[in-house]
């Protein structure tokens, strides 16, 4: 049964999903709470399966890669596959690096595109839960982040981004 994530544990991903590498010390101070608050939420979202896995991205990997279309991969070797996506029509699409093509022997390949590169986004769009840090009203679309002094807010609109802007530079003045 999946359940829905607490603001914390939403806020904590959209941390990770910006730097995974982060110490449970950086995170507790960027969400603003305890260090022991910090890491039960880590380990909630770790133990629920929410998290799948932590990993790095190299730039020299995430290029010359083919995405080949199928509807069988009995013969395309798990091991040279970097990525795999079941489709709703029941055939597949998978990520390899070029190199590998010629590894493939007597697969039913539908099409194969050649990638140049892949790039990756912070995909906010499946925030849930989560509230503006200006205004408090809960946030409907993408979540507008703002950068000040080292923490990332989270607002709902231009109006309150603009507004919580002003608030961080009043506040850099003051000291």
């Amino acid at each position: 049964m999946r359940r829905n994530l607490s603001e914390l544990e939403q806020r904590l991903i959209l941390l990770l999903r910006r730097n995974s590498r982060m110490s449970i010390v950086d995170i507790a101070s960027e969400l603003g709470t305890s260090r022991l608050t910090a890491k039960k939420a880590m380990d909630s979202i770790i133990s629920s399966g929410r998290i799948k896995k932590f990993t790095i991205s190299i730039a020299d990997e995430e290029k010359d890669m083919v995405l080949i279309y199928t509807d069988n991969l009995d013969n395309i070797p798990g091991n040279i596959i970097l990525e795999r996506f079941s489709l709703i029509d029941g055939t597949y699409m998978v990520i390899l690096y070029y190199e590998d093509l010629i590894k493939i022997k007597g697969a039913n390949i539908k099409r194969v595109e050649i990638a140049t590169s892949r790039e990756s986004y912070e995909n906010m769009n499946r925030a849930e839960n989560l509230h503006c840090d200006y205004c408090r009203k809960e946030i409907k679309d993408n979540p507008i982040s703002v950068e000040i002094r080292g923490k990332t807010y989270y607002v709902c609109c231009p109006n309150c981004e603009r507004d919580l802007k002003k608030r961080g530079e009043l506040i850099m003045e003051e000291n």
